[in-house]
């Protein structure tokens, strides 16, 4: 059997990194951050327990590195802080918003699950809003070119509706989902 290259290696690094982290979202979002344990993310996953603190110091870090992954692999599909936002920006994010979830209802509910759990905010929140921030303050700035009265609130309630819609298509599965798409677009885009 020839050695693996570089590349191969890093593959199955990448690989490895990703089944962990898939377990561990179904772990800590059926039974609970603080209920969870490496040992049973490791037995699940099919692999040792010292294999994963090969990718991860803690289950503290396995959490926060899902959690940021997610936010990064969501926040480069948008313009960063040097641009502006127009209307096809807006839609281009709600219609994003809406996809995850019909993308895939399972990780969704999980990641709301965990984000719900006693605790599990209070270690992320501060890197989330860090790297959320930027896009916020393009929003804001885009209600404010909107001439929009409170942009700032306008900014937090934008976020609000989407977050509702997505519980709502998460929990009901009679949702009108399309139907409620084209309401929000009417609402935000100018």
């Amino acid at each position: 059997m020839c050695p693996k290259t570089v590349t191969q290696n890093k593959i199955i690094r990448e690989e490895r990194r990703s089944h962990i982290l898939k377990v561990a979202l179904n772990i800590f979002g059926d039974q609970g951050y603080h209920a969870s344990s490496i040992n049973r993310i490791a037995k699940e996953a099919n692999i040792s327990k010292g294999l994963i603190y090969t990718y991860f110091e803690s289950k503290e870090d396995l959490l926060k590195t899902l959690i940021f992954d997610l936010t990064d692999s969501i926040l480069e599909k948008y313009p960063n802080e040097n641009n502006s936002l127009e209307s096809t920006d807006i839609e281009f994010f709600i219609d994003n918003t809406i996809d995850f979830v019909l993308e895939d209802v399972s990780r969704a509910k999980l990641l709301f699950s965990l984000g719900a759990q006693p605790g599990v905010m209070d270690i992320i929140i501060q890197k989330v809003m860090e790297k959320m921030l930027p896009f916020m303050n393009l929003i804001t700035d885009y209600f404010k070119k909107n001439k929009v009265e409170d942009a700032h609130a306008m900014m937090y309630y934008f976020f609000a509706v989407l977050d509702g819609v997505q519980m709502q298509m998460i929990n009901n599965p009679n949702f009108p989902t399309e139907k409620i798409r084209t309401i929000i677009k009417k609402q935000f885009l100018k």
